[in-house]
């Protein structure tokens, strides 16, 4: 197996996974999860719609995939044993699973579906199956620096759409056709895809934290929430603004002021060793103190990576402290139905002295 192409090292990955496979007292890791296909061994076939399948032991990683993206795998995936199915069975999975004589077979309890798992039931006979969570996912939260470089590439790229769409948002212009443009300026401009579907929020329609663009036009007076981002190398970025167009009055202006503050103060709170819980409280505190507690009613943030909803956590109950090298967002808001939503929304890298923010774009309220 090469080392890596980029500089990334999957021997080290491939050796982390070992230790928790060891922990977990099982033979063999059959993995499923496309993502975590990727990390381990840098095939994205799976992202694509192929069957792909990575099986781990203690000497060896085997990649079995859909004979289509067999050549491409060649060139690209980092596997000790590279595998074209004959027939995407579950018989040539235990085959390969067997090769060093695996007695207790772990998998992937979240991502394999009842069907998939009583099949596998049939056909390990006597190796023992074993449903496990999380030994993947944990050591994706702290990223190296390729991780990190194309994170924020893609936030870079996300700065320069918001600062392309804010001359399309006009009075009569659709929030699809802000979509639309949004992603076509990213994917014109180097990014593999969106982030996620783009959302585009006016009016009353900006009080739902995750709305979808409708045919809705935007209004004089209309907030404007834009929550978006791109791929670059199959790693995300996620930022949040919102405008208004017109003049945004009194009660407009103090909401949104009031976010920025919230923003800001959880901002200065990411550092390593503080937990998830800390640095929500650091931004939801502002907002219920200014009365708005009840209109603030999601986590403050998340991990983003190869997902752009990973770990960590960063809410109400989240114990788990940050490390250097982990990739957050910080988005409170504050939503009223029937009026509208304010969001502001960066991606932070934790240092080790504190934390580098990734987005750049300006947090003053602009009123277009």
């Amino acid at each position: 197996m090469d080392n890596g192409r980029f500089g990334i090292n999957y021997f080290e990955r491939l050796n982390k996974l070992r230790e928790r496979i060891r922990a977990a007292e099982i033979d063999v890791l059959l993995v499923s999860e496309p993502h975590n296909i990727f990390y381990l061994c840098g095939c994205a076939g799976g992202m694509t719609g192929a069957r792909v399948r990575l099986i781990v032991d203690g000497e060896k990683s085997t990649l079995i995939i859909d004979h289509r993206y067999y050549d491409d795998a060649l060139k690209t995936a980092n596997a000790d044993e590279i595998v074209a199915w004959t027939k995407p069975s579950m018989e040539e999975i235990v085959a390969l699973a067997r090769q060093n004589g695996a007695k207790k077979a772990g998998f992937e309890a979240t991502h394999v579906t009842v069907r998939q798992f009583e099949r596998m039931v049939e056909e390990f006979g006597e190796v023992q199956l074993v449903g496990v969570s999380n030994l993947i996912e944990p050591l994706r939260e702290v990223k190296d620096e390729y991780e990190i470089a194309n994170i924020t590439a893609a936030a870079a790229l996300a700065d320069r759409a918001f600062e392309h769409i804010i001359d399309f948002i006009k009075p009569g212009t659709s929030e699809r056709d802000i979509a639309i443009e949004l992603d076509y300026f990213m994917l014109r401009n180097g990014a593999q895809k969106p982030s996620f579907e783009t959302i585009v929020a006016s009016g009353v329609n900006s009080a739902i934290p995750h709305a979808t663009p409708s045919e809705k036009r935007i209004e004089p007076g209309d907030f404007v929430k834009l929550d978006f981002g791109a791929v670059i190398e199959g790693y995300h970025s996620d930022m949040t603004r919102t405008v208004v167009v017109g003049e945004a009055g009194v009660r407009k202006r103090e909401i949104y002021e009031k976010v920025k503050e919230a923003q800001l103060a959880a901002l200065s709170a990411v550092a390593p060793e503080k937990s998830g819980e800390e640095i929500d409280a650091a931004g939801r505190h502002i907002i219920e103190e200014a009365g708005f507690g009840e209109h603030f009613t999601h986590n403050l943030g998340h991990g983003v990576g190869l997902n752009v909803h990973e770990l960590p956590a960063l809410g109400v109950g989240s114990k788990g402290l940050l490390k250097p090298a982990m990739v957050v967002t910080v988005e409170p808001g504050i939503y009223i139905s029937g009026f509208g939503g304010v969001r502001i929304e960066d991606l932070v890298v934790v240092t080790e002295t504190g934390n580098m923010i990734l987005t750049h774009s300006t947090k003053e309220l602009l009123e277009l």
